[in-house]
């Protein structure tokens, strides 16, 4: 969740598409899967996020469905609250994983693949939503991949299109998401709470991409994220995130039902020592049924 969805994933498209997701994610930093800083901690994190989204139509607007879960691990040295450090923590199974609704709000109609391939994209917006449910979790540990709690995401995605030539796409994707987090009634070892809140963070994740060649794209990413400090017994930790982080993409359309993409991203600046370096692959299989529409449109 903290490393947000990803250049060319926040794009809106035809109806009747069906889409898997695999990525490989690989962290060095003092955040917790949860999302969490800890001043002082060191966490390598290697996780496999897996989703599925379906596009349909809705009133006559574009929108999408999505199911995702995320198998992996993390270890690393993690501080208490008492400022000691705890060795050799890790953690396997799932972490959170979400279930998440688009809805088309502008310039975002409801159209076949065909239609859509000769649809001119100009300025769009959508609203972007997700519940996260949690992962792997056990309060005697005092790291864990999930986080004992649900969080909502939502917030509106625009897209902007700086190209006319459709085969050279210029795109800008930005979103504006808010968080909001229920309780943790059960905190994990370390932190000697009965009770755990992060309270709501603010983010704006941006990407700026071009296409070089029919198959061959590239992309920078801008992402600003704000709040999420954590409450023990109604108790602020001081661990507000002021960040701003950013990275680069390289992407290569294989065939047209596979596209891959590649990442390396960090934070650029923030404050409380907060520290993150991340390395992505993403792979893309996409289906649509195109002698059904080639029929239906004979």
């Amino acid at each position: 969740m903290a490393q947000g969805d990803g250049p060319r994933n926040l794009l809106w498209g035809p109806k009747g598409a069906t889409a898997f997701i695999p990525k490989w994610m690989s962290l060095d930093q003092n955040i917790t899967p949860g999302n969490v800083l800890i001043t002082d901690t060191d966490i390598d994190i290697n996780v496999f996020p897996l989703t599925l989204v379906h596009n349909i139509n809705i009133g006559g607007k574009f929108a999408q469905v999505m199911l995702n879960a995320v198998p992996g691990n993390a270890s690393g040295i993690i501080t208490d609250t008492q400022g000691v450090p705890i060795p050799n923590a890790s953690a396997s199974g799932f972490a959170d994983g979400f279930i998440g609704l688009k809805y088309g709000l502008i310039n975002t109609p409801s159209l076949n693949a065909i239609e859509f391939s000769q649809h001119q994209q100009k300025f769009s917006m959508y609203f972007y939503s997700r519940v996260w449910y949690s992962g792997t979790y056990d309060e005697k540990k005092p790291l864990n991949l999930g986080t004992n709690r649900f969080t909502f995401d939502f917030g509106p995605v625009m897209n902007l299109q700086f190209s006319k030539n459709s085969k050279r796409p210029t795109t800008l994707e930005s979103y504006l998401g808010v968080h909001l987090y229920t309780a943790n009634n059960s905190p994990s070892i370390g932190t000697f709470a009965d009770k755990s809140q992060q309270l709501p963070s603010l983010v704006w994740e941006n990407h700026f991409s071009h296409n070089f060649s029919n198959k061959l794209w590239g992309a920078a990413t801008l992402r600003y994220q704000y709040g999420g400090a954590l409450e023990l017994d109604g108790i602020n930790q001081d661990n507000k995130m002021n960040i701003l982080g950013g990275g680069l993409t390289l992407g290569y359309q294989v065939m047209p039902l596979l596209a891959i993409h590649t990442s390396y991203g960090g934070i650029i600046t923030g404050d409380n020592g907060a520290q993150s370096n991340m390395f992505r692959v993403v792979a893309m299989f996409t289906y649509v049924n195109l002698k059904k529409l080639k029929k239906q449109s004979n």
